[in-house]
C-alpha cells in the first residue's frame, strides 16, 4: 500500500507539471489564429501567447542552454538528434537544447524518485538498491528517446496515411493548368483540415521556394524533414521528370495509381495480420470465460455424483 501512495504522488506531481505547462504553453485554436489574420489588433491585445512565449524563453534560458552547455554534445551527435526532432515535427531552433534539457532533468530526478521510494519503505541496502537506482537513471535517460521514436513514427504513419488523397489532389490541380509550385501550393492548403501535418511540411517546402532556394532542394528538404519512403520516391519522381523535361501529369498519375495499389497492399497486410493478433486476447480472456460457462456445470454435475457414490 506504501508503494501504491508513493505511485501515486509521483503521478499527481507529474500530471500537475503537465497541466500547468499545458496551460502556459497551450497551442491556439485554428478559431483563434483566423480571427487574428481578419483582425490583427487580436494579436496584440491576447496576452497569453505573449505569456506562454515569455515562459518558454525563460525555460530556455534558465535551464536547457545551461545544462546543455554543461553536457556539450558532439556535432555529429547534435545534427542526427535535430533531424530527428525535425522527423518528430520540432522545429524550433531550441529544440536540442530543450531535448538535452529533458533527458538529462529525466536521468536525475527518477533516481531520486526510487532512492526515496526504497529508503521510505526500508529497502534492503545491498547490490539489488544500487542497481535498482541504476536502471532507474538508465530508464530516466532513454525515456525521452523512446517518446521522440514513438511521435516520429505516428507521423510518418499519419503522413503516409495521407500522401495518396494528396497526390489524387496535386494530378487534378496539374491538369487543371496549375504549375508544380501553385500545386503544392493549393494542395497544402487543401489539406490542411484533413491532414495538419502534411500540410505543413508543404507549406513549408513552398516557404523554401519563395524564399530563393532551388525547387530541387526544397523538394529534397521534404524528403529529409519527413523521413517517408513514399515521399521521398515522390520527391525522385518530380525531380527526374523536371529535369528530363517530361510530363508531370501523366508521372503524377502513374505514381497515383501505384499508391493507391500501397495503400490496399497495406489494408490487406493489416486485415491479414488482424488475425494472428486475435489469438493473444482470445487464448487470454474470451477462451478462459467460455470455458467456465460451458464445462462450469457439467464439472459442478460430475462432482456432485462423485460424491455421492463416495458416500
Amino acid at each position: 500500500m506504501l508503494l501504491v501512495f508513493y505511485i501515486a504522488i509521483m503521478m499527481t506531481f507529474v500530471g500537475a507539471g503537465m497541466a500547468v505547462y499545458y496551460w502556459l504553453a497551450r497551442p491556439v485554436s485554428p478559431f483563434d489564429e483566423r480571427l487574428r489574420e481578419i483582425n490583427p489588433r487580436l494579436d496584440r491585445e491576447s496576452a497569453s501567447p505573449q505569456v506562454a512565449r515569455k515562459v518558454n524563453t525563460v525555460i530556455v534560458e534558465r535551464v536547457a542552454k545551461p545544462v546543455y552547455k554543461m553536457t556539450r554534445p558532439s556535432n555529429r551527435n547534435v545534427r542526427r538528434l535535430r533531424r530527428r526532432l525535425v522527423k518528430g515535427g520540432f522545429t524550433s531552433e531550441n529544440s536540442v537544447q530543450v531535448y538535452t534539457a529533458i533527458r538529462v532533468t529525466a536521468a536525475i530526478i527518477l533516481p531520486v524518485l526510487v532512492l526515496v521510494l526504497l529508503l521510505s519503505i526500508n529497502y534492503q541496502r545491498g547490490p539489488q538498491f544500487v542497481a535498482l537506482v541504476l536502471l532507474s537513471a538508465i530508464f530516466g535517460l532513454f525515456i525521452p528517446s523512446f517518446i521522440l521514436s514513438r511521435l516520429i513514427t505516428k507521423r510518418q504513419e499519419k503522413i503516409a496515411r495521407a500522401l495518396p488523397d494528396a497526390i489524387d489532389l496535386m494530378v487534378v490541380c496539374v491538369e487543371a493548368g496549375l504549375g508544380l509550385n501553385a500545386a503544392l501550393q493549393r494542395v497544402g492548403r487543401e489539406m490542411e483540415l484533413v491532414e495538419p501535418v502534411l500540410s505543413n511540411e508543404l507549406a513549408i517546402t513552398n516557404r523554401e521556394i519563395r524564399a530563393g532556394k532551388p525547387r530541387d532542394e526544397a523538394l529534397r528538404n521534404l524528403g529529409d524533414r519527413t523521413g517517408v519512403d513514399d515521399i521521398k520516391s515522390l520527391v525522385a519522381m518530380l525531380i527526374q521528370s523536371d529535369r528530363f523535361g517530361t510530363s508531370i501529369a501523366s508521372s503524377l498519375r502513374v505514381f497515383a495509381d501505384s499508391m493507391r495499389t500501397k495503400r490496399r497492399q497495406r489494408a490487406e497486410e493489416m486485415v491479414s495480420k488482424a488475425s494472428i493478433k486475435l489469438i493473444f486476447p482470445l487464448l487470454l480472456f474470451i477462451f478462459p470465460a467460455l470455458l467456465i460457462v460451458l464445462l462450469g456445470p457439467a464439472l459442478i454435475t460430475l462432482y456432485r455424483a462423485l460424491d455421492q457414490l463416495s458416500k
